[in-house]
Formats: C-alpha cells, sequence, structure tokens
C-alpha cells in the first residue's frame, strides 16, 4: 500500500531532523560558577519530600479562554471550559515545582538545600519523561499551544539551573529523549504554519521556536535551533514601520485590540530570547536584524508608555500590562543599554520586569547590571 503523502512528509522531516543533528547548540546562558554549584555532590541518592503531581499524558483537546466569536480574540469565554482548567493546573503545578526547585537551588545557603533542591528538580522531571507526559499527538490546536508553552517554560527552566551549576546538572538518558520528542512533536505541529500561504503567523510561532530551541540548547540538537530561528526571521520580516521610522509592530499582535499592548509584549519575549540564540549558536544578525528588533520594543514600549498617540491602536484603552511581561527588557537592555523607550519603561517599573514562568523564573541572575 503506498504511503500518504501527509505520511511521507512527516517520515522525511523526522529523519532530517535526526540527520542534522550535532553537538553544536550553546545555550544563550553560558554556565557559571557560583557559590551554589561549589555545593553540588551526589544529588541524585537524595529522596524529595514532595510528589509530583500525576504525569499528563491525557488528550490535548483544550478549549482557547477566549471567546472565538470575538474576531479579536480579546474577550474571555463566559464559562471556562472545566477539562481544559483542570488539565492546565496539573501541568501548570508541575512547572512551578521546576522553577521553584531551581530558584531554591540559586539561593541556597547550605549543600544540603542546594542538592535537595536538584534531587526534586531531577526526580521530578525523570517522573514525567518516564510516563512521556505531554506527548499525546490528540490535541487541539490550544492544545498544542498549551504544550509548546510548558515545553518553552521547562527547557527554559533547565538551562537557567544548568547555567547556575557551572554545568555539572545534565539530563539523564529518559529525559534526553523526552525533550527531544516534545521538540520534534512542536516541530511537526507547527511546521505547516510555516508556508508562505498561512496568514496567521504570530506569537504562537515565536513561542513554538523558543521552546524548540531551548530544548535544542538543552540536548544539543542544532537542527533545532536552525528550525526555530527560521519563525525568528520570519516575525521580523513582519513587522511593519512606522511612516516616520521611529518604531514598529506586527500586525497580528496588533489586532488584538485593547490586549494590542499585552500581546506586543508577549510577542517580544522569544523573539528577544531568539535573537539572543542565533547570536550565541553563529547563526546570522545583521544590523538590519538588530534595528528591527529595537524598532518593534520601541512600539512595544509606547503602548505601556504613551498608548495614546499610537495611531495603530485606534485609540482603543489598553489592558494593563502585567510586569513580568516585560521580561524581554532584560536581554534587550543588555544588548541595547542606550534603548532610549526601552530603558524608560523599565525604568517605570523599577526594573520589577522580572520572574516570568513561560522563561522560567528570574533573569536577572544572568544578566551584568545595566551600567
Amino acid at each position: 500500500m503506498p504511503l500518504k503523502p501527509w505520511l511521507v512528509a512527516t517520515l522525511g522531516l523526522c529523519a532530517g531532523l535526526q540527520l542534522g543533528s550535532s553537538l553544536a547548540a550553546q545555550s544563550i546562558w553560558p554556565a557559571r560558577a557560583t557559590a551554589q554549584s561549589a555545593m553540588i555532590a551526589d544529588y541524585r541518592t537524595l529522596q524529595c519530600s514532595k510528589q509530583p503531581p500525576p504525569p499528563y499524558t491525557a488528550s490535548l483537546r483544550m478549549q482557547s479562554k477566549y471567546d472565538q466569536r470575538d474576531a479579536s480574540k480579546s474577550t474571555l469565554r463566559s464559562r471556562p471550559d472545566a477539562d481544559t482548567e483542570a488539565a492546565s493546573k496539573q501541568v501548570k503545578q508541575f512547572i512551578a515545582g521546576l522553577i521553584f526547585a531551581s530558584k531554591r537551588f540559586q539561593r541556597a545557603k547550605t549543600p544540603q538545600q542546594a542538592n535537595m533542591a536538584l534531587a526534586c528538580q531531577d526526580q521530578w522531571l525523570e517522573h514525567w519523561a518516564q510516563a512521556g507526559a505531554l506527548l499525546n499527538p490528540d490535541a487541539s490546536s490550544t492544545g498544542m499551544a498549551a504544550r509548546k508553552w510548558a515545553v518553552a517554560a521547562m527547557a527554559s527552566t533547565l538551562l537557567l539551573t544548568q547555567a547556575a551549576s557551572n554545568g555539572q546538572v545534565q539530563l539523564s538518558p529518559a529525559q534526553t529523549r523526552w525533550f527531544e520528542q516534545l521538540g520534534e512533536l512542536i516541530i511537526r505541529e507547527y511546521q505547516p504554519r510555516q508556508a508562505a500561504s498561512f496568514t496567521w503567523f504570530n506569537n504562537h510561532d515565536y513561542w513554538a521556536a523558543w521552546a524548540v530551541a531551548a530544548s535544542g540548547m538543552l540536548v544539543q540538537r542544532d537542527d533545532f535551533i536552525r528550525w526555530a530561528d527560521g519563525n525568528l526571521r520570519r516575525g521580523l520580516q513582519q513587522a511593519v514601520r512606522s511612516g516616520d521610522g521611529s518604531y514598529a509592530y506586527l500586525p497580528l499582535e496588533v489586532a488584538r485590540a485593547r490586549l494590542a499592548a499585552t500581546y506586543s509584549q508577549y510577542a517580544l519575549v522569544p523573539l528577544v530570547l531568539l535573537a539572543e540564540s542565533a547570536r550565541a549558536n553563529g547563526l546570522p544578525w545583521s544590523e538590519h536584524d538588530q534595528q528591527t528588533l529595537e524598532l518593534l520594543g520601541n512600539f512595544a514600549a509606547r503602548t505601556v508608555l504613551d498608548p495614546g498617540p499610537l495611531p495603530e491602536l485606534m485609540g482603543q484603552a489598553q489592558t494593563e500590562v502585567a510586569p513580568y511581561k516585560l521580561a524581554w527588557l532584560i536581554p534587550f537592555l543588555y544588548r541595547a543599554p542606550n534603548n532610549r523607550l526601552a530603558r524608560q519603561l523599565y525604568e517605570s517599573e523599577d526594573g520589577n520586569v522580572d520572574n516570568y514562568s513561560q522563561i522560567g523564573g528570574p533573569l536577572k541572575p544572568f544578566y551584568p547590571p545595566l551600567p
């Protein structure tokens, strides 16, 4: 029986991913010696006292929290879906545990605290990896989104732990294979959206790219890094420059009506991290690329600082942006410390723009203080 065309394409993609893998992928957060890294012993001999939530292996046929009858997707559903809420809670509990362990390790004052934190993170991770959690292919578009958000959070958290441990914390074989499978699955799900004819390429694709890139850094898959970089390039190409050239915006994020400011920040988080990935992994990053990213930063900053004059917002009052969603400012200002609007936005929040769980928690410890 001849293979169906879609199956041939999928098999070809998977083969290409495997053949393209190597050991070149570099984390955007390099390993560094810390007080805690000097405390590390054989933490795998310890037993974590807190059990992880059950691995989520069920269907990911989730429903969006937004009312799909609203074209701008800015109105919440009047009645959230109970099954979706329960599944999300289970996954979020797991991610929160990984982040808590990472923070606890980074703040440990004693070897016992440091090693117990690493033991808990490792054992929770192993439990879900062995069960093949989040790998169920039966997923709605919202379920696919939830999967990639979870992988972005998990991989980012582990990269931060590895960096703070001076590279001593490494994944087990089961954990490595799990992240490879998750990355490959996200690529299969989001690859069709890369078609030139697909008109809704947006923040979902940027976040899918960061989930794959972060996984690639974690498991040394530079083919993951290259795939993710393609989404970064398309994201930059979507930027529309203002008439006076002082800013640029992403039309599909601005189309979110009163959530335009929120989604402009939300889209920038993975784009800025992917720009860091390009630099760390020797991929092209030109002055024009940097200028485009900074112009996007200018618009995002203005949507919070002074949205009124922006014609793209059409006079719509904007929902208040949560400070943690401005976490893009930390790596952004590391590269562009003299960007006036980004600096003004940072200072307007007294620098309290950190601790975004979707990228693993606090980033400031991994960047030098602003000059």
